[in-house]
């Protein structure tokens, strides 16, 4: 079995928090709304591999704040991944996208209840309102 290990943000900017789109071609989930982030590569600190993948994929530029969750899940392919997500302040930068995700936005957490994504990620977003929203 494969394994890897992966970091997501919680990117936050004036009360709203950063979700992306999956591109409609993406072999693990197309569609699904998420937070950004991505696999740690060899030789990479999760600090170090999420400031890469936010920059990648949108384009901005963050402070890690603190680590919030720790979660798992298997992809599509059969690879079984440990994840760590870390709430985010947006320090600069407009988003710009790369090809694996079609759409963002900046939305007020109560509002991701509203789209498709995975049940993991609904009850993540629960649980930042309730320590950050409270």
């Amino acid at each position: 079995m494969k394994f890897g290990v992966a970091v997501k943000g919680i990117i936050r900017k004036d009360g709203k928090i950063l979700v992306v789109k999956r591109s409609d071609c993406d072999a693990h989930r197309p569609c699904a709304w998420e937070t950004v982030g991505g696999g740690i590569d060899e030789d990479e600190t999760p600090h170090i591999a999420l400031h890469r993948e936010i920059m990648e994929e949108s384009g901005l530029k963050v402070e890690i704040i603190e680590p919030f969750n720790v979660f798992s899940f298997k992809k599509d392919d059969g690879e079984f991944k440990i994840g760590i997500t870390f709430v985010c302040d947006w320090i600069a930068g407009e988003v710009v996208l790369s090809e694996e995700h079609s759409e963002h936005a900046w939305i007020d957490p109560e509002d991701f209840t509203q789209l498709n994504s995975v049940q993991s990620l609904h009850d993540e977003i629960n649980m930042y309102m309730e320590k950050y929203h409270g």
